[in-house]
């Protein structure tokens, strides 16, 4: 028997699975999960997520199901993160209600840590990220619309988590070396993220931008070009793109 192999950690065993059915684009020490990544289309509106109880007085009006990832994603929290948040929370709680529990207490921080002793945002007693705002039937993040109206870049201030959601980047030894799956949250890809600090799953069915397919949408890596320019930068971009292209079109 190959006892080594039993001992693989599920992200190992995943990429092997995926390099055996040709679904995997390698660049540098990066591996891209083609099925999801490529393959897969996207399109990210957040209001498609949010469902509003009928009123018929306007200032009544308040969520009934909020299915969105900023709902259902507990969004973990780095050290850079924490930093930047600090930086813009001021800003932020002039944009937050009176009765906010951050502008109730300044001193409060916007992230606790969780059973397995990491950084997550703090959430809303109904679930949501307590960033989100709900105003006259719409929805937006209060850090996203602070950096909008201060003339500031939201990647900059945003939690990475946050503006990476599908996309997850999953560090794991392949025999001493250490590598990365660029994957996203999802069904087929749950097996992975089972226990590990702040990416609780979620059944993808809650989310309209998984379960929509349609082919007119672009592929996924391409809805999140910029984020993935932001955080791995132009030229890894440039590669992923070209290579599924190239996949792509063998495909077609």
């Amino acid at each position: 028997m190959h006892l080594r192999d039993l001992n693989l950690l599920p992200v190992r065993r995943y990429v092997d699975i995926q390099r055996e059915r040709g679904r995997l684009i390698t660049i540098d020490k990066v591996d891209i999960d083609v099925e999801q990544f490529v393959e897969r289309t996207f399109l990210c509106d957040r209001h498609r997520c949010i469902q509003w109880t009928p009123h018929e007085k306007k200032k009544d009006a308040r969520p009934l199901i909020d299915n969105s990832c900023c709902s259902r994603y507990m969004v973990p929290v780095t050290d850079l993160d924490r930093t930047k948040l600090a930086e813009i929370l001021p800003l932020v709680r002039k944009r937050l209600a009176r009765s906010h529990p951050l502008v109730e207490d300044q001193a409060a921080p916007p992230y606790q840590i969780d059973e397995d002793f990491a950084f997550v945002m703090k959430d809303q007693p109904g679930g949501a990220c307590q960033f989100v705002l709900y105003e006259q039937g719409l929805t937006s993040c209060a850090i996203h619309k602070t950096c909008l109206e201060e003339g500031l870049d939201p990647w900059e201030y945003k939690p990475l988590g946050c503006s990476l959601w599908p996309v997850a980047l999953v560090d794991y030894d392949a025999d001493g070396e250490q590598r990365y799956l660029l994957t996203i949250y999802s069904n087929a890809t749950a097996g992975i993220f089972v226990d590990q600090p702040g990416s609780k799953h979620e059944d993808e069915a809650h989310f309209a931008c998984l379960v929509d397919q349609d082919p007119s949408y672009d592929p996924l890596y391409k809805s999140a070009e910029g984020i993935l320019t932001y955080a791995l930068g132009a030229a890894f971009y440039g590669k992923l793109d070209r290579l599924a292209q190239k996949y792509l079109s063998t495909r077609a």
